[in-house]
């Protein structure tokens, strides 16, 4: 016999009834670089007793005053809702996870129990996802009910990483939103097998993700684990005929389903007939259903009008129903469904009136059109994400040339103008002695004459990692590029330019992926023993925090050479 726990009871009443405060600063277009910059923010959150929200939509967070926040946020274990959509426009994608890192930090440090994290329309991709990982698998997720991550740009390995971080410890979610993710069908599947752990799903909107009907099909067997999903949103996928009879299938243990968006999922009369029967089937309770553009004939049409309309108290249960963009054939046709469906029914837009005649011939061809479409999907698994979905990839390639000193025989292909050129071109220890006792003072001569600051920088950090690739043979070579070191880090600092330089300070060290076809020529072994060396003593704090975490982050996917190589230098692997 269960037991009735007074004390709780009272809590949650008192929880209910109290007055919610926090902070919010939405919309301010605020652009907060440094801990300064955030000040006003600090001294709102510190000022605040009861911290329950923290709203910071809509302005841009760097690294340094992401931490100051974080900092403030120590002092409060009590705070429950964060909403940070938008909050890092115009950040390089180097900056967004040591900064979700520091913030998730700061509420871990506090102690604090979220229930709603909405981060939302931030373009942070995969290697974002690592910088929220700390903070799911944390306590601070243990009570989480709302997770958005809609258009974030995950990807299939976004998805992977998000599914990985959950799968640890599964909150009890109530709400899941990540829309506009080109999950496709292995991060879909890859979800589904969390969904199914957590069984408290209400509410699940995956739209304009690329999934098929295999995806689908996954998602649909872990809804059957959620019993109390109320709005299921899946627009704009390819849920096909394949993927509407999987759905059909859940249907039986989903009594609490109350709205469903499919349009724009191409069920086609096939997919439409077997949803329509299921509905009928189940006695399914629906208020909202969009079925709009889904090359639906009209005969298929009426079955899911009859079946939604079936009982009695459908008039004042349905309040919105979406069939536009379907053929729905003639004017009396339309009238009869209009008359049906009441004020809920929204017929208009359809694809042009059609009599009789053209009653669901498009079923014919439907099932091969679709397995071909999934087929060309199923071989398509890579993650076509613009961030770093495959970076741990391409970073092991590169990395395994590099650590072999490879140089390339450029001759023929570009003339080469002086000895400066000449090292970087091929960065051997002959080429550096050439440019005399000095060879820091020459290099940083001729990149000073390079007028784009995006290319200057970019020379700057090849110039050095060459430099520093040749550190072990050389005594002469690490104390070059220890001075080089310094000097970028300078000419970064006089340009106001020091994400930019980090994004290539990443990419130069291989742990993001280049967006240039060029390989890497300097020896990754020799630039982690230079860099180890400078970073203590040159680098600023943000930047060191920064390079560290990509360190960590990638550590177990780099070859086992440099893995060791790295694990011999604990400054770059610790704060």
């Amino acid at each position: 016999m269960a037991t009735f726990d007074l004390k709780s009871f009272s809590s949650a009443l008192n929880e209910t009834n109290k007055v919610q405060s926090g902070v919010d600063f939405t919309g301010k277009s605020l652009k907060l670089d440094t801990e300064k910059d955030a000040k006003d923010i600090v001294a709102a959150i510190s000022a605040c007793p009861d911290l329950y929200y923290l709203t910071l939509t809509g302005n841009t967070l760097g690294v340094a005053a992401a931490e100051a926040i974080a900092k403030a946020l120590e002092s409060h274990p009590e705070l429950k809702v964060a909403r940070w959509s938008d909050m890092f426009t115009g950040r390089m994608k180097t900056e967004i996870p040591p900064a979700l890192k520091a913030l998730g930090d700061g509420m871990i440090a506090a102690g604090a129990r979220l229930k709603v994290l909405d981060l939302s329309d931030n373009a942070f991709g995969p290697i974002g996802v690592e910088g929220l990982a700390k903070l799911l698998q944390s306590e601070v997720c243990s009570e989480l009910e709302e997770l958005r991550l809609n258009n974030n740009g995950l990807g299939i390995t976004g998805a992977r990483l998000l599914a990985k971080a959950l799968s640890s410890r599964p909150p009890k979610l109530r709400v899941f939103i990540a829309g506009r993710n080109r999950l496709e069908n292995d991060g879909a599947t890859a979800l589904a097998q969390v969904f199914e752990k957590m069984g408290s799903l209400e509410e699940v909107a995956m739209p304009q993700n690329g999934i098929y009907h295999v995806g689908i099909s996954a998602l649909s067997e872990a809804f059957k684990q959620n019993p109390q999903l109320s709005c299921l949103n899946l627009n704009d996928n390819t849920i096909g005929p394949k993927g509407a009879a999987a759905v059909a299938q859940a249907l039986p243990r989903l009594k609490n389903l109350k709205a469903i968006n499919f349009g724009d999922c191409l069920l086609k009369s096939k997919g439409a007939r077997t949803l329509a029967k299921a509905f009928k089937d189940n006695s399914t309770l629906l208020e909202c259903l969009d079925l709009s553009h889904n090359e639906i004939g009209r005969a298929a049409c009426k079955e899911l009008v009859d079946a939604i309309t079936v009982l009695p108290d459908s008039g004042e249960r349905l309040s919105r129903v979406v069939l536009a963009g379907n053929s729905l054939g003639n004017a009396a046709s339309k009238k009869g469904m209009k008359a049906q469906l009441g004020t809920a029914g929204e017929l208009t837009d359809d694809e042009g009136e059609s009599g009789d005649e053209d009653d669901d011939d498009d079923d014919e061809g439907t099932e091969s059109e679709e397995e071909s479409d999934a087929e060309s999907e199923d071989e398509n698994t890579e993650d076509s994400a613009t961030e770093d979905a495959q970076h741990s990839v391409n970073t092991s390639v590169n990395t395994t040339a590099s650590t072999n000193n490879i140089t390339l025989d450029t001759s023929g292909i570009e003339e080469v103008k002086n000895d400066v050129e000449r090292f970087l071109k091929e960065p051997t220890l002959e080429n550096l002695e050439r440019l005399g006792s000095n060879p820091a003072d020459v290099i940083e001569a001729h990149i000073e004459s390079t007028q784009d600051t995006e290319e200057l920088l970019t020379q700057y950090v090849n110039a050095t990692l060459s430099v520093a690739g040749l550190s072990l043979n050389s005594d002469s070579a690490g104390d070059a590029a220890q001075q080089l070191f310094a000097r970028t880090i300078a000419a970064a600092n006089k340009r106001a330019a020091s994400w930019p330089l980090t994004e290539r300070l990443l990419r130069g060290l291989a742990l993001i992926k280049s967006e240039e076809k060029a390989p890497i020529r300097w020896h990754l072994p020799a630039c982690y023993a230079s860099l180890a060396r400078a970073l203590p003593l040159q680098f600023p704090a943000a930047l060191q925090s920064t390079l560290r975490f990509f360190i960590g982050a990638k550590l177990a996917n780099l070859p086992s050479e440099l893995r060791d190589s790295l694990q011999q230098h604990p400054a770059l692997l610790q704060d």
